[in-house]
């Protein structure tokens, strides 16, 4: 499933403010995301040219918008530096995503 720039832009933003910000700590990181900061380094690295049906990358984008919007985040004065829209937004772009990734899943069977 290919998206608009704009799309790929703010999942990019989220996978690099969850590799390189100050949001998560390495301690509890693999627990949080179910993949290590490497990993995920891996993927925003390959951004947007990765097979977005692959387990791991769906795990990376889902998390990483979860954590973002769950996660409390001691740093909050950080995120305008990582992430270019509001958590409002975001959750509407996260809903989306889940929407499109996981829903459809289910009704192809």
């Amino acid at each position: 499933m290919r998206k608009s720039k704009s799309y790929n832009k703010i999942i990019s933003e989220c996978l690099n403010a969850v590799v390189n910000g100050p949001f998560f700590p390495d301690w509890e990181f693999a627990t949080l995301f179910g993949l290590t900061r490497e990993e995920i380094k891996k993927i925003l690295d390959k951004w947007p040219a990765v097979d977005e049906e692959n387990e791991d990358i769906k795990i990376a984008i889902n998390n990483s918008f979860n954590n973002l919007l769950g996660y409390p985040i001691a740093n909050d004065d950080k995120w305008p530096e990582y992430i270019s829209i509001n958590r409002n937004k975001l959750r509407v772009i996260f809903a989306d995503w889940r929407k499109k990734n996981f829903n459809s899943a289910h009704k192809k069977k």
